[in-house]
């Protein structure tokens, strides 16, 4: 009974406290409140450009994926999966410089846009000042955290 009691303690928690993060539009809300503005590139496919709330570019989202044998699983009807791995370089607003990597949720799972997770990372790194640029030393704290890790698998599998 304490099991069940704690389990459900620490769901009503981690449900109750952590940010909601939606994507209305071109606004990026976090708790409702909007905290920058996001559109997709209509030149390279799943693939964002952020913008703060003067609507000053960025950050660039970059779509990029790879190919892992180990990731294929069985569908059904003897189908098999891509083995894609897709994720997100978070670049400048120039495309000069990588940031660092992140994960792409799948949306059609969860019905969610595919940069939710980016998005999360860059609020919860809290890389953007109050005047909408950004804190270079918070952006490199938080690349130095998240890293490359795709690239890096991508890599050890050439």
């Amino acid at each position: 009974m304490k099991k069940i009691v704690t389990i459900l303690f620490l769901c009503i928690s981690f449900f109750g406290f952590s940010q909601k993060i939606r994507i209305k539009g071109t606004s990026v809300l976090i708790d409702k409140v909007e905290f920058l503005k996001i559109r997709e590139d209509k030149v390279s496919k799943d693939s964002y450009m952020v913008s703060n709330l003067k609507g000053e570019d960025i950050l660039y989202l970059k779509n990029n994926f790879y190919n892992d044998p180990s990731t294929i699983i069985r569908l059904s009807s003897g189908r098999y999966s891509s083995g894609n791995v897709y994720y997100f370089e978070v670049l400048s607003a120039d495309l000069e410089k990588s940031y660092f990597e992140s994960e792409i949720i799948d949306e059609s799972v969860f019905g969610t846009n595919p940069a939710k997770n980016a998005l999360l990372q860059i609020f919860n790194g809290d890389i953007i000042n109050n005047d909408g640029s950004l804190n270079e030393d918070k952006l490199k704290l938080l690349s130095k955290k998240i890293g490359f890790e795709f690239s890096r698998k991508r890599d050890e599998l050439k």
